[in-house]
Formats: structure tokens, C-alpha cells, sequence
């Protein structure tokens, strides 16, 4: 028992172990009991002699079985995070594109047919084209205004003798841009010549009479800058999108629309067809909880082939762990894990995803699952005995005609009962 021990002083020194949020109820306690209290009865005594490599791979044995449980317990909990969490698939995503932005997806239907009949569309002013080097402007102070829904602003600009045409299409440009209206002014070359165009900045149309979403108005006599400089020509008007979800007709003065609050949608063309919006399992939580399977199983496969003093009870540890995964293989290789030569398993991300979504993952988990109840079982051989794996002799066998229980005397190598670990 001395040497025994000394896996108490490396786990205390060499060791930490895993924090761990699981909670058990008295009847699974009770159950651990009994386990241990049959298995330490017909259990002989065993004199080992532990080397730190021996330590170590004895407690991350049941580490790693106990991962291994952890994993089935969450996978199989289908009212968890893992199942009822959403993600959004779209079958065009040139047309258009959806986001979930809540958890809570209540009151969307699985499928949204939407069909975009027309996008909304900014007002657009493209300005008269002149000779970008020359001067068709009366150089005089020119005064105008520009009115939005919201706001309105006076501009005064001085044109003089030796401006062009374009440094006065750059001032008012300019002008525009520094005050904040909603309205973006911008200049357009070609060749030798330019012009001047103004974009509101939202879509849709307004709720002006004539729906424009800005006006330019001289406030100057005679020649003026808004005529020459053609401020007032609309090129493109606003417009309202309309679409239609599930047929039903809908107009928005914006490509962005909210459904719920929860799903948000962006369009970016009209449909020839129905585009359909889909929410499908999110794979995300899912994958990243087997990493913790997979690495916990290759460790076990790790350790199976580690230690040249215990060949013996490694190649068991080896059978035991991969003859669940070789006996379930094409199971687990339809879902995504595939097993590699050297009996490890790798993770394919394509196949998982499809699984999640189809549901076929949770079938593999599921509480009528053989693969899981052969991993539970495994599991819990392990972490009732792990120093079943490594080479031990055999000091006396139990003294069967008593009734007499011990059920800890054993447990300090076949438990491995540690505070808060295990």
C-alpha cells in the first residue's frame, strides 16, 4: 500500500487535474458504490511497483476515460445547446443573404420562400458634362440650397476668373460633403470632361409629394450654379424594394429588413426563382465539443502504445478502446469520424456538419445507440480499474466465504478516488 501511495504524491506534484462541472445524484453515487464494492470483493490483492511514467499513465487513463464519458453524457442530451441551437442556410446568396442575430429563433418557420422583385435604390443626380479645363461659369458669388427630409443647408461659392469647370465641381463637392446632409456629392471624368453627381444616401422613396429624397434649389439671379452644373437632373429615382416571403407581398424602403428581430435578411439582386432560407442545426458547438472526444480517445490509443515495461497491459488497453470504434466503423464513418491506421480517430468537418443538420448524429448517440453503449461500458471499466492496463503481481486472492465488504481497501489503485477529481 506504500507504494500505492506515492500516485497521491505525483498527482499532488506533477499533476492538475481537470476542474470539472459535472454533478451526480445520490442514486448515481449509490451505484458507484456498488460497483466498486462488488469489483474490490472478488478483486485480489496486487503488489505494484510504480515508476512516474506508470503514474502518469494510469491517471490519464481514467482522465481521458472520464472525457470520454463527459462527451457521451453532453452528446446524448438532445434538449442541449448543441440540438435546439440555429444556424441560417441560403440557397442563393447572390440574391440575397440571412443572419441570425437571437438565440431565439420562436415563431420562424424552418423554411422562408423569398422572391425580390425589386431593390430599393437611392436618388441619384447626375450633373450636365463639361470641359474639365475650361470656364463655362459666370465668375460671380452663386448661392444655393439643399433640402433633405431631415434638414436643409446654404452653400455660397465664389467662382472667379481663373477657376475651371472642374475646381468648381470639386469646391461644391466638397462644399456637400463637409456639412453631413444626407447626401453624398461625388465627381464622374471622362476624357477631358466631368460632371458632378449627388446620391442620397438611404433608399427608398420619401415621403415628399413627388418622393424624391433631396432637392437642389438656386438662390441666385440670373445665370446659376444649379443649372450649369445640372444638380437638379435626376438620373435614378428612389424606390421602395418589394419581395414577397412565403407569397406574401412586403415593401421596405431599405435592402436590409428584420424578421422577429431574430433573422435579418440583405438583398443584393432580383430573383428569377424563389430563394429559400433555411434554419439548420448549428454544427458549430457540436464540433468543437468532439474535439474533446476525439483527443480523448487518440490519448487512450496514445497510451495504449506507451510504456516498453507494460506491453502486455497496454495491448489490452489498445484492444479494449479501438474494438469498440473498429465494431461501429461504418457508423461512425457515415457521421464524420473516420478511424486512420494507426487507430486514431480524424475528424471529417464536411461529414460532421451534414450529419448534424440531417440528424443522423444524434442517432449515434442516442440512448438506444449500441456504439454508445459500448462506449459507456468501456468507460466505465476504465474508470472503476484503470491499473487493470499495466503489469501487477498477484499477492492473494479474497477470501470468498467471507461476506465481509472492504469496498475502499482496494479503491486507493482501482478507484482512483481523488478530492475533487474523480
Amino acid at each position: 500500500m506504500v507504494a500505492v501511495s506515492n500516485v497521491y504524491n505525483h498527482l499532488s506534484t506533477q499533476l492538475v487535474p481537470k476542474k470539472r462541472n459535472t454533478t451526480h445524484k445520490s442514486s448515481e453515487l449509490k451505484a458507484v458504490y456498488n460497483n466498486m464494492a462488488k469489483y474490490n470483493k472478488n478483486s485480489p490483492l496486487y503488489l505494484v511497483n510504480l515508476s512516474d511514467a506508470k503514474q502518469s499513465q494510469i491517471i490519464h487513463i481514467k482522465e481521458a476515460a472520464m472525457t470520454l464519458k463527459d462527451t457521451i453524457s453532453t452528446f446524448s442530451d438532445f434538449d442541449s445547446s448543441l440540438y435546439s441551437k440555429k444556424a441560417v442556410s441560403v440557397d442563393d446568396d447572390s440574391t440575397l443573404r440571412a443572419a441570425l442575430q437571437s438565440n431565439s429563433t420562436d415563431g420562424l418557420p424552418d423554411n422562408l420562400m423569398i422572391e425580390v422583385s425589386e431593390l430599393a435604390r437611392e436618388q441619384v443626380n447626375t450633373g450636365t458634362f463639361m470641359e474639365s479645363d475650361a470656364l463655362d461659369i459666370v465668375p460671380k458669388k452663386h448661392s444655393f440650397t439643399v433640402s433633405t427630409a431631415n434638414d436643409a443647408a446654404n452653400f455660397s461659392i465664389t467662382v472667379t476668373g481663373d477657376d475651371t469647370n472642374l475646381d468648381v465641381q470639386n469646391r461644391v463637392a466638397n462644399y456637400i460633403n463637409n456639412r453631413g446632409l444626407d447626401v453624398h456629392a461625388s465627381l464622374i471624368r471622362e476624357g477631358g470632361n466631368s460632371a458632378l453627381m449627388l446620391s442620397s444616401v438611404e433608399t427608398g422613396i420619401s415621403d415628399a409629394e413627388d418622393g424624391l429624397s433631396f432637392h437642389v434649389t438656386s438662390n441666385s439671379t440670373g445665370q446659376n450654379l444649379v443649372e450649369l452644373l445640372g444638380m437638379n437632373n435626376v438620373s435614378v429615382y428612389p424606390a421602395n424594394s418589394t419581395f414577397s416571403i412565403n407569397g406574401e407581398e412586403h415593401h421596405a424602403s431599405t435592402n436590409h429588413i428584420s424578421i422577429n428581430k431574430a433573422l435579418e435578411l440583405d438583398f443584393y439582386d432580383t430573383s428569377e426563382k424563389p430563394v429559400t432560407v433555411s434554419l439548420i442545426p448549428d454544427a458549430t458547438d457540436a464540433l468543437e465539443q468532439l474535439d474533446a472526444f476525439v483527443e480523448a480517445y487518440n490519448s487512450l490509443v496514445d497510451l495504449s502504445a506507451s510504456g516498453n515495461d507494460s506491453k502486455i497491459g497496454t495491448r489490452n488497453l489498445l484492444n479494449d478502446v479501438s474494438g469498440i470504434v473498429k465494431n461501429h466503423k461504418s457508423e461512425l464513418e457515415a457521421a464524420g469520424l473516420v478511424l486512420d491506421e494507426n487507430n486514431r480517430l480524424v475528424k471529417n468537418d464536411e461529414l460532421l456538419t451534414s450529419s448534424i443538420q440531417s440528424g443522423d448524429f444524434r442517432e449515434l448517440f442516442s440512448d438506444m445507440s449500441t456504439f454508445k453503449q459500448d462506449v459507456t461500458k468501456a468507460t466505465d471499466r476504465l474508470t472503476l480499474d484503470p491499473m487493470a492496463y499495466i503489469n501487477k503481481l498477484i499477492v492473494t486472492y479474497p477470501n470468498r466465504q467471507d461476506k465481509f465488504s472492504t469496498p475502499y481497501n482496494q479503491s486507493l489503485y482501482s478507484g482512483l478516488m481523488y478530492n475533487n477529481y474523480a
